[in-house]
């Protein structure tokens, strides 16, 4: 569980947006003097983990520490199974030299280390529960009096994807009600100033081929009686040639999606045959699906229909650059 509310939210890609949460060991925490104590806290700041962490002595009288090489301190991340998939240590090299340090009663050392949340296969991690176990590798120099492993360690528990839809619920549920009620003038206001918003009808993202409507454009999208190229129907590579209107209702807002059956929040709930590339086109957003996993027992559901909108910062708030709708394909 994550052990504090949010104290500051600050300007997620995964993350852009900076979220505060503190941890530390409950077997450290309201220690007695006489004891050493480990916390942790992280933020998610611009799609990065940033650990914050210190060693603190809460003995009444000095201590010296000693650390046997330059590294200082063990950061590892698992995922629910157990599975490592990050360690701090891993690819890098530490001085073999001993250090020494002396810490006053109440005083303190502390770090800061960032992790791109890219895990030990090179992939991103956008969702999932994870657990970062943090050590820190310091000897007494009392050999009879062994420093307590439960003082030198802080474990931080932390949920990717509900990291995600705290930062960004409350302006899906906006933009999602906007698209709902046909609210132009509130979807606009959300719609990225620079990048406009792309539509994609079938899942997979094209930058050559996908219509980019800028934030007048979504001003005036009911109004406007052209008919754009919006793609290829599947099944019969027809020409995709409405107007937004006609769009909207078949590749938009087909289905009440704002009281959509599941919602995820960079999690992919919807799998057809197409291609999933959605977080390589847009590798700092955090992507809000709305998922009917179908509607007709009889289609066993094949009938499965989905809607996902693509957020981005800018200038520390969330804009919408992307619109995409999936369905069962051939």
């Amino acid at each position: 569980m994550i052990s504090s509310a949010i104290t500051k939210i600050v300007g997620i890609g995964l993350l852009a947006v900076a979220l505060f949460f503190s941890s530390s060991n409950p077997a450290s925490m309201g220690q007695d003097a006489g004891a050493f104590e480990t916390t942790a806290d992280y933020q998610i700041r611009n799609g990065q983990m940033i650990f914050s962490f210190e060693f603190i002595n809460n003995h009444a009288a000095a201590k010296q520490l000693q650390f046997g090489s330059g590294q200082q301190y063990e950061i590892v991340v698992t995922d629910e199974a157990g599975k490592e998939v990050y360690r701090f240590s891993d690819g890098r090299f530490f001085t073999m030299a001993i250090i020494s340090k002396d810490l006053k009663p109440g005083e303190s050392l502390s770090w800061q280390e960032t992790w791109d949340l890219t895990d030990k296969d090179g992939e991103k991690l956008r969702s999932g529960k994870y657990t970062a176990r943090i050590t820190i590798l310091a000897l007494s120099d009392d050999s009879e009096n062994k420093i307590p492993a439960e003082q030198l360690t802080a474990t931080i528990d932390f949920d990717l994807a509900e990291i995600a839809k705290t930062a960004i619920k409350a302006t899906a549920d906006v933009v999602i009600a906007a698209m709902r009620d046909k609210d132009t003038e509130t979807l606009a206001a959300y719609v990225h100033p620079e990048k406009g918003v792309r539509f994609t009808p079938y899942t997979y993202v094209s930058l050559e081929d996908d219509v980019v409507f800028e934030q007048e454009a979504i001003r005036s999208f009911f109004a406007n009686d052209n008919q754009y190229l919006w793609g290829y129907y599947d099944g019969t590579g027809w020409d995709i040639l409405l107007t937004p209107a006609e769009y909207y209702d078949r590749f938009i807002y087909s289905h009440d999606f704002a009281n959509a059956e599941q919602v995820g929040y960079n999690e992919v709930l919807s799998f057809g045959n197409m291609l999933e590339n959605q977080f390589d086109v847009y590798p700092d957003a955090i992507i809000v699906e709305y998922y009917f996993p179908g509607f007709e027992p009889q289609y066993a559901g094949m009938d499965w229909k989905s809607l996902r909108l693509v957020f981005e910062q800018y200038n520390g708030s969330w804009k919408l650059v992307g619109i995409i709708h999936n369905e069962w394909t051939i």
